[in-house]
């Protein structure tokens, strides 16, 4: 699952064409708006990054749309692999005085 919010500016005159056409679009909810400052917050729930991208770019091409930028976006399509909380957990149940320390930044300069 893919969620992300998109910040879109419009032509004031279109406002009304352009909420219509972005909230018919496939995976896309308008969230809020505010006529008077031509803005419009969309929100785009989608099953895989590449649906993700369809939607901001069917948004981006919408009647009257000036500019549509993606504020925020959550993807789940790479969680974190399955070993990953047994490795956490070692981590955690390590004593800190048996972490012996074996490196100098300066090294890396």
């Amino acid at each position: 699952m893919n969620i992300s919010s998109v910040i879109v500016k419009v032509q004031p005159e279109s406002f009304e064409q352009s909420l219509k056409a972005i909230g018919a679009l496939e995976c896309v909810e308008v969230g809020a708006f505010d006529q008077e400052k031509a803005v419009i917050i969309a929100l785009i729930e989608a099953p895989s990054v590449q649906e993700e991208l369809r939607a901001n770019r069917e948004i981006e091409n919408a009647p009257g749309v000036i500019s549509a930028h993606m504020h925020f976006s959550y993807s789940d399509e790479n969680p974190l692999p399955p070993n990953i909380q047994a490795t956490l957990e070692k981590i955690e149940n390590t004593d800190t005085k048996a972490v012996r320390y074996g490196g100098d930044v300066n090294n890396w300069l």
